[in-house]
């Protein structure tokens, strides 16, 4: 991964706070994630918790959050620290994860874009298999790898997104901004929506969909309808759902 989480957590953390990420990104993680009461959660890419802590207030029985970032994992355990729900954080790395047991549910919201060649995103996809329980779903909002519109500017949702081109791995740059207009810049790769697929299929996991985002109705009452009409239309992210497979059904 050529992008340093340990010299930008802080300011990752602020970009959980633009409202595309409250009302559209999270929205639609949690209606792809469905109930969480009394399952198991492993949360890959955690980063500081955001999405960690959400898991277990939406009724999960047990949250895991793992992270390649040491200063993401430190966010995230002082959060623990602060309101203590019982989430247990450590530093690991998806291209050679190895926990020993297996979950009902792995989220794992913008992993799979951080592969630079089909080789690294097989090799996710079976560290997600291997930690899913037979019938246990993976949910995840991914770089779009067929956004339509590239070209447009995002910068009003406090972001853009440069496609350095179409071939598999070349690179996409998020630049997410802050409040005094410097930004920090998030490297993704490009990948085929049809390799995405190859690649989880090949891992054991089928059921594959992908899923458009979507406002929250608190979106839409804060905001005129016009003000999300280009991120609409531009679908920057999308999201992933599948399933691992049940040998007993």
């Amino acid at each position: 991964m050529s992008t340093d989480y340990n010299k930008i957590a802080d300011e990752y953390k602020y970009s959980k706070s633009l409202p595309w990420r409250k009302y559209l990104e999270a929205h639609t993680l949690f209606n792809i994630a469905g109930d969480m009461n009394g399952k198991s959660v492993l949360d890959l890419a955690c980063g500081e918790g955001f999405y960690t802590r959400l898991y277990k207030l939406k009724g999960a029985a047990e949250v895991v959050g793992i992270d390649l970032s040491e200063q993401m994992i430190v966010l995230a355990n002082e959060a623990e620290k602060v309101d203590p729900l019982g989430i247990s954080y450590f530093v690991g790395n998806a291209l050679d994860l190895d926990l020993g047991r297996k979950f009902d549910l792995i989220s794992a919201s913008y992993l799979l874009n951080y592969s630079e060649n089909e080789s690294q995103l097989q090799t996710m996809c079976n560290v997600i298999a291997k930690h899913l329980k037979p019938g246990g779903r993976f949910v995840t909002i991914n770089n779009n790898p067929e956004c339509k519109h590239p070209e447009m500017s995002m910068r009003k949702y406090g972001f853009e997104r440069i496609q350095k081109g179409f071939n598999d791995g070349d690179e996409v740059i998020f630049k997410l901004y802050l409040p005094d207009e410097s930004h920090i810049d998030l490297t993704n790769y490009h990948l085929s929506k049809k390799m995405h697929e190859r690649c989880l299929e090949a891992a054991g996991l089928t059921n594959i969909h992908w899923h458009d985002m979507e406002i929250s109705a608190e979106g839409v009452s804060l905001f005129e309808e016009s003000y999300w009409q280009d991120l609409l239309k531009c679908e920057p992210v999308k999201g992933i759902s599948c399933e691992k497979n049940n040998p007993a059904l």
